[in-house]
């Protein structure tokens, strides 16, 4: 059974992970110009990235 900092490391590498597959979908690795729908997509996408690492890290570490 993983630890507490397992569960962590585990949540932010997988968060990190979908941020890198989305990011790469939407294609904002791209060597074009990204569109402005697209720049706000990913604006949110990543708050939301950013509110579920917050929300595991809090759960984790309090529970």
């Amino acid at each position: 059974m993983l630890s507490k900092l397992g569960i962590l490391i585990t949540i932010l590498v997988l968060v990190l992970l979908f941020f890198f597959v989305i990011s790469f979908g939407a294609g904002a690795f791209s060597k074009g110009k990204v569109r402005s729908e697209t720049k706000r997509y990913l604006r949110s996408v990543n708050i939301l990235l950013i509110i579920v690492a917050v929300v595991g890290s809090i759960l984790v570490l309090f529970l």
